[in-house]
């Protein structure tokens, strides 16, 4: 990817998110995620439709940073186990790293659940998971198209389930207390889901 495409996202995404930090998602117009960023709106309409294409690309950077941020802080346990080559250590550090990203976005975080179109995001934030829990079990559920079929089906289960454990926690006030207990039952939960 072109050097300069990279800086722009970059920007968008930074720019994004502080926005969030203020603003409910509905409130945030292209005009001010493009003021915000530096770049020219015709800069946005080149990479993007519209500011819900965006969401779900910002939605995909978080997913993909905070994986590979939990890629890194397990890869001292790297031994893959014996049941399909999970890594189960590297599950719960994606869980941690998504946790802590909330509590360090509380305001934005907020103002997603706070919103009108909190339904849509909500749901587009399950497909993310889906999507990464299909990418770390895809080598076990290779043996059959049925296997193939089974695993999108529990990705989307687990992760509808995840999602829904997240939001609860944090409507229940996301204590830190209760990150521990949510990211072990959360991790549990993908274990008897997919590895059963």
């Amino acid at each position: 990817m072109d050097l300069r495409i990279q800086k722009t996202y970059r920007s968008l995404l930074v720019a994004f998110t502080k926005l969030l930090e203020t603003h409910r998602y509905e409130d945030v117009t292209i005009a001010m995620l493009c003021d915000e960023a530096m770049i020219r709106r015709t800069t946005f309409y080149k990479h993007f439709a519209d500011k819900s294409e965006f969401f779900s690309f910002f939605v995909d950077s978080l997913r993909i940073e905070i994986t590979k941020y939990g890629e890194e802080q397990s890869a001292g346990s790297r031994s893959a186990e014996a049941d399909g080559g999970v890594n189960a250590e590297e599950g719960l550090a994606i869980l941690r790293a998504l946790v802590d990203f909330m509590l360090d976005h509380e305001r934005m975080i907020d103002n997603i659940f706070e919103s009108s179109m909190s339904g849509m995001m909500v749901l587009m934030m399950a497909d993310r998971v889906a999507e990464t829990l299909r990418e770390r079990y895809r080598d076990k559920f290779q043996k059959s198209e049925a296997d193939v079929i089974t695993l999108a089906s529990a990705s989307e289960f687990a992760a509808g389930g995840i999602v829904r454990l997240f939001e609860k926690w944090w409507v229940r006030g996301h204590s830190v207390e209760g990150k521990v207990e949510l990211i072990t039952v959360a991790e549990a939960m993908v274990t008897r889901v997919l590895r059963s």
